[in-house]
């Protein structure tokens, strides 16, 4: 009886086990696995990259796996960020959109869900918020000025960006958004959506 009873929650264990929560940075289904690392403040992304590119940003590096035998379509189109502190959303953003020819046009509202503002900031500046308010940037698109010149981080972040493209084969890269504020990786999740699905990677630290 005992030695039943035994191998009865040896089975429950292990059945509840296959359930339990994913690991920090990481998700996946029958389409796909992501595993991601975030990384944060102004020495450790210009490191990354090869490249200063201001404040105001935070980066990931992201590894796509797919698991179909058909390709799959991924770019950093499907990737977006949100921070769990104070809401702020950022969709992943184009090197062109960090440091080519133009500036930034971003929508900025307050964390009560009011009144917002316009603004521009230009290429490669931080999209901070004022004390004492919660501010949910949103980038809206970019105006470009023939006159003016492509930053010299361009070409690095380019070279570094996770690619656009169809594949069977496993990909990675680095994703860049605009998310400013002190911020620990385990207050970021990231949304992937995309041909493969939806998911969520959370990088709170597992519990023992």
């Amino acid at each position: 009886m005992n030695r039943f009873l035994l191998a009865s929650l040896l089975v429950f264990a292990t059945s509840f086990a296959g359930d339990r929560k994913q690991l920090p940075g990481q998700a996946g289904n029958d389409a796909l696995d992501l595993e991601a690392n975030i990384i944060l403040g102004h020495d450790e992304i210009t490191n990354a990259i090869g490249a200063d590119i201001g404040e105001g940003y935070v980066v990931a590096h992201v590894k796509v796996m797919p698991k179909g035998d058909k390709p799959l379509r991924v770019g950093p189109d499907d990737f977006t960020m949100i921070s769990r502190k104070d809401g702020q959303r950022s969709t992943a953003m184009a090197p062109s959109e960090i440091a080519g020819k133009g500036a930034l046009i971003v929508k900025r509202g307050d964390g009560d869900g009011g009144k917002s503002s316009w603004g521009a900031a230009g290429i490669g500046a931080g999209l901070g918020s004022s004390p004492g308010t919660v501010q949910r940037d949103v980038i809206k698109g970019t105006q470009i000025d023939d006159k003016a010149k492509e930053g010299p981080a361009l070409a690095a972040l380019t070279a570094k960006v996770l690619p656009d493209k169809e594949t069977k084969a496993p990909i990675e890269g680095l994703l860049y958004f605009s998310i400013s504020g002190k911020l620990k990786p385990k207050d970021l999740a990231i949304q992937y959506k995309g041909e493969g699905g939806k998911l969520i990677m959370e990088f709170e630290a597992v519990k023992k």
